[in-house]
């Protein structure tokens, strides 16, 4: 169970209303509480009502049924006819353009920012209402309370998506930043209105200078000495007791140089850059385990890749090829694998961001991807995490700025430190070694029959690992096997899951690989494969393309198993499958796309060769006829109008007749 998830009290329970709806906010475990958003949509009149109640209640009430979990929802229900349709698709069908939907959206964000940042201080508070009131109150310009509740609560409830903000009576768009031209924050001991706002532009060069000029040999205030004179170009004044500008430009004072490096460097790196990482480690502490310092499920996800040692057999003749990475992905506290994603040959992105898209999606449906039937218990994780651990590898080559509504936090561990992610390294599969000749094995499986072994090994881990180090004594008074899986369900049905719902479509378009087809009149192609659905058929593009012609488009791809496509038509994305024939092989549905892509090369090279080679064979069997007969294929004359039907032709009619034996 999930934030987000939807809660029903089929015959009511304390603050509960039977046949409404509530929306699991957070459960505190700090606190023993668990909250709830009620939001009451009234005509045009939406709110959000916040309702807690202890944690020991809401477990109580799960297991005797008075609660009940009725799935999740990727949107708020006032916005059901947009959903799933891209921006892009959106915009274009406006008439006017004068505020874009983003920049809607943006400013509502902008609105609930800090809240967000200060989002554990707000909901482990005793009343969240009061805290958001009070920054309604003292944002500039002044918000209605009631509105900025509203946007805070839909923002967290609805998978962090600031989608969710989108008003349901008109579209949204992003919004231009203006910059600060009023000092804000605690007056400063020289007066009132002594110093400059903290721009944008001050934050990245305080950013700037200390990466410039850090060093564990330097205190704070000599760091900050030297920025504002290298990096600011200040100088100091004739009492040596100031700093100025020479040209009156801003500056950044020593508080607020401390304070905003505080907040743009997390303060564990902001004490190693300081005292250096031996004494920043030092005085520190016992660091412990790793999932010691997480309370839910997917709140820390560990991202690492493994080569398969096995040759593989080649699609054609069956020789030993080189086999793939597979990427994991870890859940910090049960140790259960939520993710898994695979690239052909060496470690890349586009491994890591296929196990993105496995963590999202339902593990039913994306085993059926591979051809794979497996029952929902088996794998039960769905959800991404909003914070993810990759090595500096092709993950640290990930662009996060467009996963910024959910992506909380990335952290790139140390090179050559296994240790830093510990958690993924020791759920590897492994292999038994010796001293022996080195040798190699020739496995009988494919790419594709490979990765399905692999999503095997992966369900026999999730149910046979060893997780005794990660269970709590709760846990072991509750008598279940100590597996990661046992680990994941026993922790889910209490609520503490920290996963971040991503819609489906939104996770095609985010994770997988995009490719280019062409729409003909009887299917899609893609690399020479035909693609349809019935979908997509209604759609009536098909009959577009038989009037106008060949249609470009574009297909959202899983490299490892090219089974299914999805096609982005109008905004719109559609499930393809691939259309089999009466002589189609079995084995030869699931292949890789750089098979797919090898077979269209052959295929193509196959029609060149054929062009090449049609006139000199047409001229061939002229030769030939001309040899057998001594007259042209072709010979003879054209003559005007129709042929003559006199008695020369009708006498040559009945020779011919009685040469073929139907005239005597």
């Amino acid at each position: 169970m999930m934030v987000g998830a939807r809660i029903i009290a089929p015959e009511g329970y304390k603050q509960f209303e039977a046949g409404e709806t509530y929306h699991l906010l957070r459960s505190d475990s700090h606190g023993n509480r668990v909250r709830f958003i009620w939001f009451i949509n009234q005509d045009a009149d939406v709110s959000a009502e916040l309702i807690t109640i202890s944690k020991f209640d809401f477990e109580e009430a799960l297991e005797s049924g008075l609660l009940v979990e009725s799935g999740r929802d990727d949107y708020p229900p006032w916005l059901g006819p947009v959903q799933n349709k891209s921006i892009p698709f959106l915009e274009s069908r406006r008439h006017s353009q004068k505020e874009k939907y983003e920049q809607k959206v943006d400013r509502r964000y902008l609105v609930i920012s800090d809240l967000v940042s200060r989002l554990d201080e707000i909901l482990e508070s005793d009343d969240p209402n009061p805290l958001i009131n009070a920054h309604a109150k003292s944002y500039r310009p002044h918000q209605n309370a009631k509105r900025v509740r509203l946007w805070f609560y839909s923002y967290i409830v609805f998978g962090f998506n600031k989608w969710a903000l989108m008003p349901p009576f008109y579209r949204i768009g992003k919004w231009d930043r203006e910059k600060t031209t009023k000092k804000l924050g605690r007056p400063s001991p020289k007066g009132r209105k002594h110093g400059y706002p903290c721009t944008a532009e001050m934050k990245e060069k305080i950013l700037t200078g200390f990466l410039k000029y850090k060093s564990p040999y330097r205190t704070q205030q000599q760091i900050y000495g030297a920025v504002m004179t290298g990096e600011f170009g200040c100088a100091v004044g004739k009492d040596a007791r100031h700093f100025y500008h020479p040209e009156g430009k801003p500056f950044p004072s020593a508080t607020q140089f401390k304070y905003w490096l505080r907040k743009v460097i997390t303060p564990d790196a902001l004490t190693r850059e300081l005292k250096g990482a031996k004494k920043a480690r030092t005085e520190s502490g016992s660091v412990g385990s790793f999932s010691s310092r997480l309370m839910n499920l997917n709140q820390r996800v560990e991202f690492d890749g493994y080569y398969i040692t096995e040759k593989l057999s080649g699609l054609t003749e069956g020789s030993a090829v080189e086999s793939f990475c597979v990427v994991r992905a870890v859940c910090g506290l049960s140790g259960m694998v939520v993710g898994i994603g695979f690239a052909e040959g060496r470690e890349s992105m586009d491994a890591y961001r296929m196990a993105l898209f496995s963590m999202a999606t339902d593990k039913v449906k994306f085993c059926e991807l591979f051809g794979m039937t497996i029952k929902p218990e088996e794998w039960p994780s769905i959800g991404v995490s909003g914070g993810i651990v990759f090595d500096r590898g092709p993950g640290a080559t990930y662009d996060v700025e467009p996963e910024i509504h959910w992506l909380g936090s990335i952290e790139l561990t140390p090179t050559y430190s296994g240790q830093s992610k510990a958690t993924v390294e020791s759920s590897h599969p492994r292999e038994k070694a010796d001293l022996e000749q080195p040798t190699h094995f020739h496995s009988k499986l494919n790419f594709v029959q490979m990765a399905r072994r692999e999503l095997m090994q992966v369900l026999e881990d999730n149910s046979s690992s060893d997780a005794s180090d990660r269970m709590t004594e709760e846990m072991f008074l509750s008598g279940f096997i100590p597996t990661p899986l046992n680990i994941w369900t026993y922790l889910d049905g209490r609520a503490r899951n920290s996963s971040i719902g991503v819609p489906y479509v939104e996770a095609i378009r985010a994770f997988l690989v995009e490719h280019p087809v062409a729409i003909h009149k009887d299917a899609v192609y893609f690399y020479g494969r035909r693609y349809r659905s019935e979908e997509l058929i209604e759609t009536k593009v098909f009959d577009r393309a038989a009037r106008g012609g060949s249609i470009r488009a574009k297909a959202y791809v899983l490299t490892m198993c090219v089974r299914h496509i999805w096609l982005e038509l109008e905004g719109s994305i559609y499930e393809l499958d691939f259309v089999r024939t009466a002589s189609t092989l079995e084995g030869s549905i699931d292949i890789s796309l750089s098979d797919l892509m090898e077979i269209d090369l052959n295929r193509r090279e196959g029609a060149k060769e054929l062009a090449y080679q049609r006139p000199a064979i047409h001229q061939h069997f002229n030769q030939r006829f001309k040899d057998e007969t001594g007259e042209d294929r072709d010979g003879g004359q054209r003559k005007l109008g129709r042929p003559s039907k006199g008695g020369a032709a009708q006498r040559d009619t009945a020779d011919y007749k009685r040469f073929i034996g139907k005239a005597k």
